[in-house]
């Protein structure tokens, strides 16, 4: 039968008079041969006039219903009535015989045929007996739909019994990883990724469960955001809304090669906007997303009901997201009103990550510092170290299983440094990392209203300048080192291993005049200083250096900038050393430098761990201690 059955029993299956059929017809006579190619039109028709070309015909295409000659060969057509049976089981066939040879033709009936019809045919004979097997097979396919129709729902009535006891979850968390299963089960979908609002005052999405190859899906944005996203990985979004209830959306990834695993669900369209809602889901998909919707919202607000319970992380002392996400509200409300600044930090724990190795004649350079160790740095335990390194006032809260956030209220860009600062201390203490900072360890910090009026734009821009750390230098060279010369060594011989131009942080080599090292120094310190408190430690000495130049700048003291310029000819290694450091509300910069012959030869990078370290360690060379 050309038409599958898959195709028979699909909710657009052709009627029974549109099922084709295969039909071989292994005879002799010319004029039944005419008659079955004028009979037989609207199947396949397959004709033979010997039994063996009957044969390949059968072996090189199964039939469904076959009228076999069982006077062909002296009684061999007899035998093939069988052998046919043997090649295709599922065939109908029939046996044609003259009247001297009915005995033969009753014998091909006991050997497995469906009837007996004397030869000549006629027409209508011939359409009656495709009839019957045409409508048999149509009987079967809709038997085999029912059967499945059935099957189906009894899987489905288990799926919507299982999303009913979503309200039962220990929270909102626990019932979107539970739907988010329901759904790849009941769609065939390869993953699935549930984004659920994170409080009354805000219309960002927090990613709360994710099952299968979706690691790329954000964990956390503007409705705009993740339905952009699913446009980009073409995923299918099924909303999770109920009236004026909007509990978020469910996103789908297709298994490939699947082309019907969602027969009712479209992709959203690149002018997909906030406002905008996929259109309404037909059959389970539908009564699934219904169901969950009014789940969440009851956990949503049983939650709030509970108050102080659905503030904790239950994994860590940490705050939840929605709690973040509210106390965020409302310091944006207060600092546009009273004119205040406040400042956000996204902490990323990297999994996988691990301390680059020294080189091997690193070893021999630094015998003394062992090669830093794998990272194993554990959630919960960072989060313990990060909640003894902030203010009482500071709120962290867990986004996702490795990411943390901090709200630091009344702090500006210099202060989140210093906490920046001692977050790094404290972990990197606690790992026992020989120096080293912990490489898992992304802090990125984003300053309101320098960096952005809105939290999804301040969460962005913090989770932005989290992932440029990835290229820092400090993950590479140990902070242990003596000496500012041999310091100097390291970097610029790590300087060409850093990641491309592209990379934020990545040091690029420096190769100046002085007076043109003069003139970078002029626009990084005026930059700095359009956006308020300014920490500056800059070399100097007598004649024309960076320190002078820094002076000549800042004729007029402000209480707002912090200058530190260092006489650092005396120190040991440091006859020839240029070196500027700038950590401003708005970045942070950092070159180092040998005045070889009025060329400045070095490194520089907008790195604010690279700026903190050579702070830290050009003051130390000065004896002054400029972080305390």
């Amino acid at each position: 039968m050309t038409t599958s059955l898959e195709g028979v029993w699909s909710p657009n299956r052709a009627p029974v008079h549109e099922i084709s059929l295969k039909v071989l017809a292994v005879i002799a006579d010319e004029a039944t041969h005419t008659l079955f190619s004028r009979v037989v039109t609207s199947d396949e028709l397959m004709l033979a006039s010997e039994l063996s070309e009957g044969i390949a015909l059968a072996e090189a295409g199964a039939p469904d219903v076959a009228f076999i000659d069982v006077g062909l060969g002296d009684g061999a057509g007899l035998a093939m009535v069988h052998h046919l049976k043997a090649l295709a089981p599922e065939a109908t066939v029939f046996a044609l015989a003259t009247r001297a040879e009915l005995e033969a033709g009753a014998h091909a009936v006991a050997l497995g045929g469906a009837g007996l019809f004397l030869l000549p045919l006629g027409g209508d004979e011939v359409l009656n007996a495709v009839g019957s097997v045409r409508v048999r097979f149509a009987e079967r396919a809709l038997r085999m739909q029912l059967e499945q129709e059935s099957a189906r729902s009894a899987r489905a009535a288990g799926w919507i019994a299982r999303v009913a006891e979503l309200a039962d979850a220990r929270d909102r968390n626990a019932a979107a990883q539970q739907l988010a299963e329901v759904f790849v089960e009941a769609t065939a979908a390869a993953a699935a990724a549930v984004y659920l609002t994170v409080g009354e005052r805000s219309t960002e999405l927090a990613r709360s469960a994710l099952t299968g190859p979706l690691d790329r899906a954000p964990a956390y944005g503007s409705e705009a955001d993740i339905l952009d996203f699913a446009r980009r990985e073409q995923l299918v979004v099924v909303p999770l809304a109920l009236r004026r209830v909007s509990a978020g959306h469910l996103l789908l990834q297709k298994e490939p090669g699947r082309s019907s695993a969602f027969p009712s669900v479209r992709r959203p369209d690149s002018s997909a906007s906030t406002s905008r809602r996929a259109p309404l889901l037909d059959g389970l998909v539908k009564l699934l997303a219904t169901q969950a919707t009014t789940a969440l919202a009851l956990l949503g607000e049983r939650e709030r009901s509970a108050g102080g319970a659905a503030m904790k992380d239950p994994a860590t002392s940490a705050y939840s997201f929605a709690y973040y996400v509210d106390v965020a509200g409302r310091e944006i409300d207060k600092a546009k009103r009273h004119g205040r600044r406040f400042t956000i930090a996204t902490i990323v724990i990297e999994p996988d990550a691990a301390a680059v190795p020294e080189r091997p004649d690193d070893l021999a350079f630094w015998r003394a510092t062992p090669p830093p160790p794998s990272n194993t740095l554990n959630p919960g335990q960072v989060a313990e170290h990060l909640l003894r390194a902030v203010r009482d006032t500071d709120i962290l809260a867990r986004v996702d299983e490795n990411e943390f956030h901090l709200l630091m209220p009344e702090t500006a860009g210099l202060e989140a440094h210093a906490c920046h600062r001692r977050m790094l201390s404290r972990v990197a203490g606690s790992e026992k990392r020989a120096g080293y900072l912990p490489k898992g360890l992304l802090v990125g910090v984003a300053t309101f209203p320098h960096d952005g009026q809105g939290l999804a734009q301040l969460l962005r821009i913090a989770r932005r300048r989290a992932d440029a750390t990835k290229s820092s230098i400090m993950h590479r060279i140990p902070q242990d080192r003596r000496t500012i010369g041999e310091v100097f060594s390291l970097l610029v011989r790590e300087a060409p291993s850093a990641e491309g131009p592209s990379a934020i942080s990545a040091p690029r080599a420096l190769d100046l005049s002085v007076s043109d090292t003069v003139l970078l120094t002029t626009s990084v310190v005026r930059n700095a200083l359009r956006g308020g408190a300014v920490f500056i430690l800059v070399a100097h000495h007598d004649g024309l250096s960076l320190g002078a130049q820094v002076k000549a700048l800042l004729a007029s003291p402000r209480d707002d900038v912090v200058v530190h310029a260092l006489d650092l000819r005396s120190s040991p290694g440091c006859d020839d050393i240029e070196a500027l450091c700038v950590l401003a509300e708005h970045g942070a910069y950092a070159l180092v430098g040998r005045n070889q012959g009025g060329f400045v030869k070095g490194i520089h990078a907008a790195d604010p761990l690279l700026a903190d370290f050579l702070a830290e360690r050009l003051g130390r060379a000065a004896g002054l201690r400029v972080f305390g």
